[in-house]
């Protein structure tokens, strides 16, 4: 017995000099993933496409390359990693049979699927959602003539298959590991409280997410894996995502330099998240999104707001450590699709903070002369 005193004095006193903390309570909650912009699109130009007036590639030249949209794919979760403001672990739950069918044929803000998760209690500002790094894709394109085929070599044919387009993997090739992660930061801390089922919303967006390559001889279309083909943000409540794009169509396309803009918004239409693709003001490095919250540590920032003249801005910056900025953004929103409207930047090392102090909501600064002007259409919401 005296044994035992002293052995639980010694463990008592080590916690004390090593400020040990009892495990926090978990809770069960459930992740909605739903579906993004999807509804409509503008007539395709055959310029634009590199197609001939019926609608199937004129030819494959060596080097080309093409965006398309898949209509359909599987993307399986594997776990989600939820971490408070300092980056303090609160937790990390691993989904099962968690495979979200994305179909673009559905309606914007369609339910997909929801996925049950633990998560212990405090205040949780960001989240790691890990998924497969081999997706199944599904795209039939018939206005530039591009169909996923597992009959194929290549998995991709450009006559549409007998019987129709099915699914083929795809193998995201960067990073390391067996699956990829996609980082999410909320606005402000969510609350996770003993005994609450807190209930998660993610959106899930792939308009122009997937590219494919001519092969040296002309002759073939092959998939790559260097980029992600899941664009994901989540909150509180059901989401939903905008794509703005100098190209003409959600269908594929010829890649031309053309610039585009994915912003994702809350239930309210207030922009939580942008994702420009290229930055075409100032260093192309760091961040290519900007979130509506003043800077994290050094992980998150850009003040994204919209303010009461339905201006949306923002600032990017030069590197991931969101210590300097490379440029200031500004946009007229646009709710139509087929809508124009014009994107333009500043080289800005200094962007005018918002005068709040937290986002660009509070009032976009004018920018008088920018460096760089392209127009884009909104083509999904």
């Amino acid at each position: 017995m005296k044994t035992t005193k002293v052995f639980a004095a010694q463990v008592l006193l080590v916690c004390v000099l090593a400020s040990c903390e009892q495990p926090k309570p978990v809770v069960s909650g459930s992740m909605r993933f739903v579906l993004g912009g999807t509804s409509g699109s503008t007539s395709p130009s055959p310029s634009m496409a590199g197609t001939t007036k019926g609608g199937a590639l004129a030819a494959l030249v060596a080097g080309d390359e093409y965006i398309v949209s898949p209509r359909k794919a599987k993307v399986t979760f594997t776990s989600v990693v939820f971490e408070s403001s300092s980056g303090e672990p609160l937790g990390t739950s691993t989904f099962s049979d968690c495979t979200v069918t994305y179909d673009r044929s559905l309606q914007s803000g369609a339910t997909l699927l929801d996925c049950p998760f633990t998560v212990a209690v405090g205040d949780v500002a960001q989240m790691r959602l890990y998924f497969d790094n081999t997706v199944q894709l599904l795209v039939s394109d018939a206005t530039i003539g591009i169909y996923s085929d597992p009959a194929s070599a290549t998995k991709y044919s450009t006559t549409a298959p007998a019987g129709g387009a099915s699914f083929v993997p795809l193998t995201i090739t960067i990073g390391s590991g067996p699956s990829r992660a996609n980082p999410i930061f909320f606005v402000s801390p969510i609350s996770i409280v003993e005994g609450s089922k807190p209930q998660l919303f993610v959106t899930v967006d792939m308009i122009h997410t997937v590219k494919l390559s001519v092969n040296a001889g002309g002759t073939t279309l092959t998939a790559g894996g260097g980029n992600d083909p899941v664009a994901l943000f989540g909150g509180l409540a059901p989401g939903t995502s905008r794509y703005f794009s100098a190209a003409t169509t959600v269908e594929g396309y010829k890649v031309q330099g053309i610039a585009s803009l994915r912003i994702f918004y809350d239930q309210a239409g207030n922009p939580l998240y942008t994702m420009i693709g290229p930055n075409f003001c100032g260093v192309d490095g760091g961040s290519k999104g900007a979130w509506a919250s003043p800077p994290i540590g050094a992980k998150v920032g850009g003040w994204l707001g919209k303010d009461a003249n339905n201006v949306i801005a923002w600032a990017l910056p030069t590197d991931s450590t969101w210590s300097t900025y490379a440029a200031y953004y500004v946009m007229a929103e646009q709710t139509v699709i087929g809508q124009s409207t014009s994107l333009k930047c500043k080289v800005m090392a200094s962007p005018p903070p918002p005068s709040d102090g937290k986002t660009y909501a509070s009032g976009a600064p004018a920018m008088l002369s920018p460096d760089k002007t392209v127009t884009l259409r909104l083509l999904a919401k």
